[in-house]
């Protein structure tokens, strides 16, 4: 597990660098105006970007039950509790 945890970080870590790397983008905007527009508008659709990362946990996760884990299973697999797992494949969480 130690070996997943340490792969999985590796990997949250490496997408984390490329949006932070994208966002950076805005500081290369060379008018102050568009720079603060841009910046703006990506503040404001921000928010509809969040539910990605959890519905591609959701998805990971209904992969592992096709797969035939059960919850306990999925949980201990995920680094969480098996109702949380549950939750998750439920998109409740």
């Amino acid at each position: 597990m130690a070996d997943e945890v340490d792969e999985a970080r590796v990997a949250a870590d490496r997408v984390l660098a490329a949006v932070r790397e994208a966002l950076r983008g805005l500081e290369a905007i060379p008018d102050a105006t568009v720079r603060a527009r841009a910046a703006g508008l990506v503040l404001r659709e921000w928010k509809a970007e969040q539910g990605l990362p959890a519905e591609i946990r959701r998805q990971a996760v209904d992969a592992l039950h096709r797969d035939g884990l059960d919850f306990p299973e999925i949980g201990r697999l995920i680094g969480t509790d098996r109702s949380r797992a549950w939750r998750i494949w439920k998109g409740m969480s």
